[in-house]
């Protein structure tokens, strides 16, 4: 699809500039360029959508599935805590602001994850969801949930590869091993996107998902030693069987 081809172009060539021209994780030239890296599929959604005639939903309507897809990322995050301490020491939040009691900070801190999901990184999110959830989705639906999951993930994982290996997102000690984590990330916490896309009404469904889960997700290594980047938090193992659980449910209801 001349489509996906152009996102991988644009997007690759883009990382690779920001890495040629001294961009580094971490400073607001990285921020600039997450920035563009992410709303480049979008562009691209909606430039060939409008071409090609396809719909890409965008109404706001929320409803109950909306808060199924604000809350899924809390849910996932606070679940993954328990299940990294078999591979990494416990840390608690305490360490980030001392004079704060414990249960204040991870309150302090989840509501600033569920209000920022719900604003910035829901904005930011929509970008990548136009594409992989919208015009993409709309492309492969034929094909039914699963297989078109199983495609969208593969390409969606590969298409943050530039980001692992030049900058080291989500898996900055592992950037070669990340690559495959990141695919199988993406390969199993796409069916829930799909789930709030169609349920949602709207992409604001899965970008509100998304966004929020950027934004909380954090939290499953703050509290925790980042021993191993494969082996803690959501996007490692933990995150993995959270949603491979997540999925056998879905799979008998849809």
């Amino acid at each position: 699809m001349k489509a996906l081809y152009l996102t991988f172009g644009l997007c690759w060539g883009l990382a690779l500039l920001g890495y040629a021209l001294g961009v580094r994780p971490e400073t607001p030239a990285y921020l600039v360029l997450g920035g563009a890296y992410t709303w480049t599929p979008g562009l691209v959604a909606l430039l060939f959508a409008r071409r090609e005639g396809l719909f890409l939903p965008l109404s706001f309507r929320p409803n109950r599935f909306w808060l199924f897809a604000w809350l899924f990322p809390v849910a996932l995050t606070l679940l993954s805590l328990p299940l990294s301490l078999p591979f990494a020491p416990w840390k608690g939040l305490a360490w980030t602001l001392p004079r704060l009691p414990e249960a204040l900070l991870w309150a302090l801190f989840l509501l600033q994850g569920l209000f920022a999901g719900a604003t910035v990184s829901l904005l930011a999110a929509l970008g990548e969801e136009l594409f992989w959830r919208g015009y993409l989705w709309e492309k492969l639906r034929d094909r039914g949930l699963w297989p078109a999951s199983l495609e969208i993930g593969l390409y969606w994982g590969l298409w943050h590869a530039p980001l692992i290996l030049l900058f080291g997102h989500n898996y900055p000690d592992h950037r070669l091993l990340g690559v495959g984590m990141m695919v199988l990330f993406a390969l199993a916490l796409t069916p829930a996107l799909l789930y709030a896309r169609e349920k949602g009404g709207s992409l604001w469904a899965p970008a509100l998902l998304h966004g929020t889960l950027n934004a909380v997700g954090g939290l499953s290594l703050l509290a925790v030693e980042r021993t191993h980047d494969g082996l803690v938090g959501v996007a490692g193992l933990p995150g993995l069987f959270l949603l491979s659980l997540f999925n056998l449910w879905l799979r008998r209801r849809v």
